[in-house]
């Protein structure tokens, strides 16, 4: 159990992680932009790939880091359930 938890924990920091530095890739390579504002810079193919690409690997690191969290949460709560009982 301790082994699962351990793994779980390292996999959830590292999606995190990575998530976070998929965001500051995004920040650093998009300065001045504001989906919402200015959307002429998406006509660039070039760009709007290379934006797109940025933000699916940062919502997939993003979101297995949530998965691996909460079941991380979960698997220590059932071990803390199990050594109280």
């Amino acid at each position: 159990m301790i082994g699962a938890m351990v793994t779980l924990a390292v996999g959830a920091v590292l999606c995190s992680a990575l998530a976070t530095l998929g965001n500051q890739a995004i920040a650093r390579e998009f300065r001045d932009f504001a989906p919402r504002k200015n959307t002429d810079i998406l006509m660039d193919p070039a760009i709007a790939v290379r934006y797109a690409e940025y933000r699916l690997a940062t919502n997939i690191f993003y979101r297995q880091g949530l998965v691996l969290w909460t079941v991380l949460g979960i698997l220590g709560g059932c071990m803390l359930t199990a050594n109280l009982l």
